[in-house]
């Protein structure tokens, strides 16, 4: 099954929305590590609940710092919004940097990871930082939801005007019924049980906001226990600005 994102939703929109949904989120979560906090205090605790309680306590706190790091991304990214920003860029300059960033993650999760990128390739037109936040996204949740064993891979090829830039992976795969949901802002893939999920739902909304803002656009294919492949398409001309 594949799926194209929505249109675009400007970085200002979006930044404000999750503003608004972060105060929201804030809420309930603190309601709930107050509670557990309160029921540590118990002298008759069993070690099972006192890790139980722990284990909540940190699950919500890595998602609440999830949120703020979401809002931190989207203000960084606003500061360079400006389309003077797209430069002409070599693949071979910079994904194989960072596929080397990520090297050491995925050995110690068991995880064989690799990338093909050609010299020859045209450049393409694109803002760097955000051509570097689309990969490391990409690259990072193709190593978390792929087990011991499996693969994670990168290719670089030519398709008419554009370079497509694919990352693919062996891991559990996407349900069809949540892949027409994995663009949408603050959600978030349910994974499988041995693999905690505490991420804010933002890095494949700002993936496809990024790549919209720049000319270019991005789909999914995946299959339960197979794996997942996400093409990128990445323009190798300067389009138009959007009105």
């Amino acid at each position: 099954m594949d799926k194209t994102p929505p249109p675009e939703l400007s970085l200002g929109e979006l930044k404000d929305e999750l503003i608004e949904h972060l105060m929201q989120e804030l809420c309930t979560p603190l309601t709930n590590i107050k509670t557990a906090l309160k029921l540590l205090e118990s002298p008759v605790l069993k070690p099972s609940q006192r890790r139980r309680y722990l284990g909540l306590i940190g699950g919500e706190c890595d998602r609440q710092n999830s949120l703020i790091n979401g809002v931190s991304r989207l203000i960084a990214l606003d500061r360079i919004s400006d389309r003077a920003a797209i430069v002409p860029i070599e693949l071979s300059q910079i994904i194989p940097g960072i596929v080397s960033t990520y090297q050491p993650l995925a050995e110690e999760k068991g995880v064989k990871l690799g990338y093909t990128v050609s010299n020859n390739l045209p450049p393409i037109a694109f803002v760097e930082g955000w051509l570097r936040q689309i990969a490391i996204d990409l690259l990072h949740n193709g190593i978390k939801y792929t087990p011991s064993g499996g693969q994670v891979f990168v290719q670089a090829t030519l398709q008419n005007e554009y370079v497509q830039l694919e990352f693919r992976d062996t891991g559990i795969g996407i349900p069809p019924s949540e892949i027409p949901k994995i663009f949408n802002r603050f959600y978030r893939i349910r994974s499988s049980a041995d693999e905690d999920n505490n991420s804010a739902g933002l890095g494949l909304t700002i993936v496809q906001n990024l790549l919209l803002r720049c000319g270019g656009s991005i789909s999914v294919t995946s299959q339960i226990s197979v794996g997942t492949k996400f093409r990128v398409l990445l323009p190798t001309k300067r389009s138009p600005p959007n009105p």
